[in-house]
């Protein structure tokens, strides 16, 4: 693999490019962030947030440790956000209030995801050159998987971010050292990088893996600035340690200096620091031994069963989903050429070729990243999004290289076209559930949902839109396992799953990650025994199914009509003058047309002495043919007494007919009525006893 000579641009300003990329990395991240809720900002973040700006305010220094990841940067970011909308507020009545504000307090850690792709195009192109600096800056702005992550109120994203910059900071350092610039140049480009680690403690835990990569990473490339004989000849035991007696103090020097800055901006940003730090760096430590040493309490998914663990196999396929097709044909490239180049060179870190040895340490940061956090129990594939813009990088560096052995420029001009065009085709296509894509050439969603844990609130949204369109929401709560999730779009109170035959729900949402947890199995079955109303279906995954709940019953009947109506039980009411009847109907397919049920009253001899006839739904609601299937109706039906009845026993007896052509539907199941009395396929719902 070798630095490609080809130009994509030609003389084009690194300040225009670097602006034009802004704006392609700013328009997906931050165009409608007035979406769905994560599970984790609904639960955590937004409170936190709140909780953190409110004690910055008051200067309740301690108040400011809410939590062990620490997430400060997080917390930071999202104030900025709360105050802009303290300063910009306008009210949007089609929005949920919680909704609108989550929209502020993401907008700032958009707009900083998308200057750091900008910011990194000017450090790629130091180290690599245009070619590869645009490329991967572009595949960087235009990736799903970066972007999704980048529009919440999150960690990941943000500890990405500050952990690339902190490498590719270090690695111009000694890219400027070898251009012979300044000391105080060098220094200040150490100094940044040490600054980005530090801003990545104070984000997530995991940035302590960044520490030793960076000391061993420090360590080569002094030795790769020793003399030419150390690295132009094949180098002994001998001479290697050698230069690392004369390096090692050097090197200390250099790596004390990167984490000394590192430390002092966690302790300058992070003011529960300042009066309880003994507590503060204890929540931490517990944050990753308990929480990060643990498999995750609520189950993982991996291959079509739950797995507390997923193992080894569990990263390196997630990355290959997440992958749009430009980068994964990129990586496959740099394998190639990275393989052909190691067997056309003896001497693989060859001082002429800077370009590919930090190409190599950006490959093995891909490697020591996704070793340390295999070797935990708990597993998600957003704990190793910060190596995703060294992957990148790598893919850019294939995608060049292929574009560098072919002649024709108009046939480059063309390919790279198309690269742009299916990038951007997939940004509009999958906006803004950039989180349900998965690379179509390996499936996309459909396959990708039997393989991983799917759904972090993405959808909701979609059911709450659904919910509300529903005539007969206010009848009771809904249960959901995500109820915070949800809350913002129903206006009716969502209550948890567990609370199911405690309180007279309506609707239930069942989460696809719920079952794939395999979450009290038995509860989801009782959920799942109507048919789904609506399922929520986003590029081809199914996210969540709508159930209404079985209305209650006094007496259990379980009996079909057909094979639309499902009766399950009814309830009776008797006073001198009326008989109420309410059936629970469970509509188990479309109905094909319009019905009425029957209700006759026959007496000892079978005479008909009450009768009534009309929609199931009763006369106001709508009819039959309009009926969904899962649908769940319980509409009492008033059967009014004759004034002069003869005490004794009564049979109450139902069926349902075709209203134009009198054809009663078929009976199964339940206790039939005596077909002499009133015909056949009636049911015998009840015998009254008349004083």
């Amino acid at each position: 693999m070798h630095r490609p000579t080809i130009e994509i641009t030609r003389r084009t300003p690194l300040a225009l490019l670097a602006l034009v990329l802004l704006g392609l990395a700013l328009v997906p991240r931050t165009l409608g962030l007035a979406d769905f809720i994560t599970t984790d900002e609904a639960y955590h973040w937004i409170d936190r947030t709140m909780r953190f700006s409110t004690a910055v305010a008051n200067q309740h220094w301690a108040d400011t440790l809410l939590t062990g990841h620490p997430g400060v940067t997080t917390m930071w970011l999202g104030s900025i956000g709360l105050g802009l909308e303290q300063l910009f507020k306008q009210t949007d009545l089609h929005l949920p209030e919680l909704v609108a504000q989550l929209a502020w307090l993401r907008l700032p850690l958009a707009i900083m995801h998308a200057l750091v792709i900008a910011l990194a195009f000017l450090l790629l192109n130091r180290l690599f050159g245009q070619t590869i600096a645009l490329i991967a800056s572009g595949l960087w702005a235009t990736a799903p998987y970066l972007i999704a992550h980048g529009r919440l109120l999150h960690l990941d994203a943000n500890l990405t971010d500050f952990v690339i910059l902190s490498l590719l900071l270090l690695l111009v350092a000694y890219a400027e050292r070898s251009h012979t610039a300044t000391w105080a140049v060098q220094l200040g480009y150490l100094s940044a990088s040490g600054g980005m680690a530090g801003l990545a403690l104070l984000t997530k835990g995991p940035a302590l893996i960044l520490l030793p990569f960076v000391g061993i990473t420090i360590l080569v490339l002094a030795l790769h600035n020793q003399q030419p004989a150390l690295v132009g000849q094949r180098s002994t035991v001998g001479t290697l340690s050698g230069a690392l007696i004369r390096r090692l103090p050097q090197v200390v020097l250099v790596y004390c200096w990167w984490l000394a800055v590192a430390l002092l901006v966690v302790g300058a940003l992070w003011p529960a620091l300042w009066v309880t730090p003994g507590l503060a760096l204890d929540r931490y430590i517990s944050e990753i031994t308990t929480n990060g040493g643990r498999p995750n309490g609520d189950g993982q998914f991996f291959f079509g069963r739950a797995d507390a663990d997923p193992g080894l196999l569990f990263y390196p396929i997630a990355d290959l989903f997440r992958t749009t097709p430009a980068m994964l044909l990129g990586l496959i490239a740099s394998a190639v050429f990275g393989v052909k180049w190691l067997f056309q060179r003896r001497r693989p870190l060859d001082p002429q070729s800077p370009a590919v040895r930090y190409l190599l340490i950006l490959a093995a940061f891909v490697c020591f990243w996704t070793l340390v956090m295999t070797l935990g129990p708990k597993k998600f594939d957003r704990y190793i999004l910060p190596t995703w813009p060294a992957l990148i990088i790598l893919a850019a560096a294939g995608l060049a290289s292929g574009l560098a052995r072919i002649r024709r420029s108009s046939l480059r001009t063309l390919l790279v076209s198309l690269g742009l065009a299916s990038e951007l085709v997939i940004l509009g296509w999958y906006q803004p559930y950039y989180l349900s894509y998965y690379n179509p050439l390996l499936g996309g969603g459909r396959v990708a949902q039997q393989i991983f844990l799917i759904g972090w609130g993405e959808g909701m949204d979609q059911v709450g839109a659904y919910l509300r369109e529903r005539p007969d929401l206010s009848y009771g709560p809904v249960l959901s396992a995500l109820g915070a999730t949800l809350q913002p779009f129903v206006p009716v109170d969502v209550r948890d799953v567990e609370d199911f035959g405690t309180l007279p729900a309506n609707y239930a949402v069942v989460y696809r990650e719920s079952l794939q947890r395999s979450a009290n199995p038995a509860l989801y079955e009782q959920l799942q025994t109507t048919i789904p109303l609506y399922t929520v279906t986003i590029h081809g995954i199914e996210y969540a199914w709508i159930y209404q709940l079985p209305r209650p019953f006094a007496q259990p009947i379980d009996a079909y009509f057909g094979e639309a109506f499902r009766l399950r039980g009814i309830t009776i009411d008797q006073t001198a003058a009326r008989v109420t009847i309410t059936p629970a109907w469970d509509v188990r397919a479309h109905p094909s047309g319009n019905y009425n049920v029957f209700v006759h009253m026959l007496n000892a001899q079978g005479l008909r002495v009450a009768e009534i006839n009309l929609s199931p739904g009763g006369g106001s609601a709508p009819l039959t043919s309009e009926w969904q299937a899962g649908q769940q109706i319980a509409v009492p039906l008033p059967l009014d007494l004759p004034g002069q009845l003869d005490p004794g026993a009564y049979q109450l007896v139902m069926g349902i007919y075709d209203s134009a052509t009198g054809v009663r539907l078929p009976l199964t199941g339940g206790k039939s009525a005596d077909p002499a009395l009133d015909g056949s396929d009636a049911l015998l719902l009840a015998t009254l006893k008349l004083p």
